[in-house]
């Protein structure tokens, strides 16, 4: 056997006894990715120790980027089918990348989330920024075929789409610092009394009252329910770049070709080759041609 063949296999190996464990104890998946990356630059020093006559013509380089692309799958396919197993379902999708742009996410076998999907929020598009063979930055979506009237989930958000018309609505918990954080962002001041009453920006929301907003290009309904919930409902027009406050929600709408993408604006955890989303799963980017 070819001594590359060797640290080929050997690779593959580590990547599955990773995957499998990663699933059985049910890991972290940033844990898992780490303990992943850990063993793939582990097997080039042992080998070299275990073949060292055997690959003193091969170059260190190329024994580094030896089965790279074939590891990640070992590690998606053991991790998921392990997860099955235990009953958790998938923690890691796949995204299959050409460089920079949009493309759809999958499973590890090869499906496409629909919209409205449940396992992804919604999710089943991401927007990627490649540079220099790592990722730089992404955002998460939605994209879908059709016109007219649209109505779909994505993230924690209800969207609604008529004509060149969008309408965003959600519901925000003030005891959650991220939601309170978002109505500061648009409104400025944010003041919730005992007796109930919220302050935005000098306006009174007593419960249950229903408020009419302007504010820049978006028109804003705004109900309080009382005990820290308020239901907010944005309408805008469809551009292609959001304007104030609707790029607070959404980063960007986009159509390509037949498709219409929405791009949620909360921000992405990225590494080299992968996506965090929300601390609960993991997309990972695969280079293609």
């Amino acid at each position: 056997m070819r001594p590359k063949y060797k640290v080929y296999g050997f690779r593959l190996l580590a990547s599955l006894i990773v995957g499998l464990l990663n699933g059985l104890l049910r890991v972290d998946p940033s844990v898992g990715l780490l303990s992943f990356i850990f063993a793939y630059f582990l097997v080039t020093p042992m080998s070299l120790r275990i073949w060292r006559e055997e690959l003193k013509g091969t170059g260190l380089m190329d024994l580094y980027k030896e089965a790279i692309g074939a590891s990640i799958l070992v590690l998606i396919l053991t991790w998921s089918l392990a997860m099955s197993f235990t009953g958790y379902g998938v923690a890691v999708y796949v995204v299959r990348a050409k460089g920079s742009g949009i493309y759809p996410i999958e499973t590890q076998d090869g499906r496409i989330l629909p919209p409205n999907n449940e396992e992804l929020f919604g999710y089943n598009a991401v927007s990627l920024n490649i540079s220099g063979g790592a990722l730089r930055g992404a955002k998460v979506g939605v994209c879908l075929e059709g016109e007219g009237n649209i109505s779909l989930r994505m993230g924690d958000y209800d969207l609604s789409i008529r004509g060149e018309e969008l309408t965003v609505r959600m519901r925000l918990n003030l005891s959650k610092s991220e939601e309170r954080d978002l109505l500061k962002k648009i409104f400025g001041n944010l003041t919730l009394y005992r007796n109930g009453t919220l302050v935005l920006n000098g306006s009174s929301f007593p419960p249950e009252t229903t408020r009419y907003l302007e504010l820049g290009a978006s028109h804003l309904n705004i109900t309080h329910r009382g005990i820290y919930i308020v239901e907010l409902e944005l309408r805008t027009t469809l551009k292609s770049r959001m304007e104030f406050p609707a790029n607070l929600l959404l980063s960007e709408v986009r159509k390509e070709g037949s498709q219409l993408c929405v791009f949620d604006a909360k921000e992405v955890r990225v590494g080299r080759r992968s996506l965090n989303v929300r601390d609960r799963y993991y997309v990972v980017v695969l280079a293609e041609g």
